[in-house]
């Protein structure tokens, strides 16, 4: 059997490599969003792959019969049905996913999709209309009078972008939600996603498990932010978004796909890009994360909780 290549890298980069390529369908989901996996593969000598433009197609043969995985934003789109779409059981609406995906197909309203950098919710608004972040990323903010921004999170592939509005539907949004790179989006009346995660008691329990996450996050970036250091709030971080990435297949062996610039991090956690390009290069430095244009690995994740607990 050929090995196996999954290359979450930019072009100097070198591979991840599993052995067969079982082992790498069961470690990453068939369907990607964050690396824009489909569940086919096609040659790259075939000529009409080439010729078809198409840019989420990342498992792929090479010409010694091996395969593998381009990582990238590129612009992915949900599927037709929900049935086919496999991001949605890891969502916060899985259960019924899994018991009725033609349930969350015939209440979803529309799909649509954000070029990067990206201003789509507005703080203030009070919108009638939920969203689950299909593919790339995203984030939560407040924009003071002088400019100076905080983000409050980050968002990923099967995040509902604005999970308050369950409980407080049609109030002012407190704050506003930008695209990081390209971003597709299911909609849903809020009406309708309250009946789809209320629908069964694992439903619910699923409902209150994702709120749980939630505010556990907000709490742990509050102390963050007033009492760890720069190293402690970067590497929490890194391992919270690892962590989260791969509860959604989109982390293999710690490397994942990381758009967030120094700019982006800086206003997530209150340092000065100055502060945070130190940080970094000190925890590569010391063997711990190595980074590149759009990709992290975690090198040493026990030395990354460790600078995480303590600094």
């Amino acid at each position: 059997m050929s090995r196996v290549q999954s290359l979450f890298r930019t072009k100097q980069d070198q591979p991840l490599v599993f052995q067969n390529e079982s082992a790498m369908r069961n470690r990453v989901s068939a369907e990607n969003p964050a690396f824009n996996c489909l569940v086919t593969a096609r040659p790259l000598s075939d000529k009409r792959n080439a010729d078809s433009g198409k840019k989420n197609d990342p498992i792929t043969h090479t010409s010694s019969g091996d395969f593998k995985m381009i990582s990238g934003d590129q612009q992915a789109s949900p599927p037709l049905t929900c049935r086919e779409c496999t991001l949605g059981r890891l969502t916060v609406y899985g259960p019924t996913r899994e018991s009725a995906p033609n349930e969350i197909y015939n209440r979803r309203r529309s799909v649509s999709s954000f070029t990067a950098h990206r201003t789509f919710l507005k703080e203030g608004a009070a919108p009638r209309q939920m969203h689950i972040l299909y593919s790339g990323w995203a984030f939560r903010f407040k924009q003071l009078a002088d400019g100076r921004r905080q983000i409050l999170s980050f968002l990923i592939p099967g995040d509902l972008v604005a999970l308050e509005n369950l409980c407080f539907a049609g109030l002012p949004l407190p704050f506003s939600v930008r695209s990081l790179t390209h971003v597709s989006l299911c909609t849903f009346d809020i009406d309708d996603m309250r009946y789809i995660t209320q629908s069964s008691d694992e439903q619910n329990q699923k409902l209150a498990a994702t709120m749980h996450d939630h505010v556990m996050n907000m709490n742990r970036c509050l102390v963050d932010i007033g009492r760890r250091s720069a190293l402690g709030r970067v590497a929490q971080l890194i391992l919270e978004l690892e962590s989260r990435l791969r509860a959604r297949f989109l982390s293999v062996d710690g490397v994942f796909f990381f758009p967030a610039r120094q700019e982006d991090i800086a206003d997530a956690l209150g340092l000065t890009t100055v502060y945070v390009n130190r940080t970094l290069d000190r925890l590569r430095r010391d063997g711990i994360i190595d980074f590149s244009r759009r990709r992290m690995v975690i090198r040493n994740p026990g030395a990354l909780h460790k600078v995480a607990e303590e600094e």
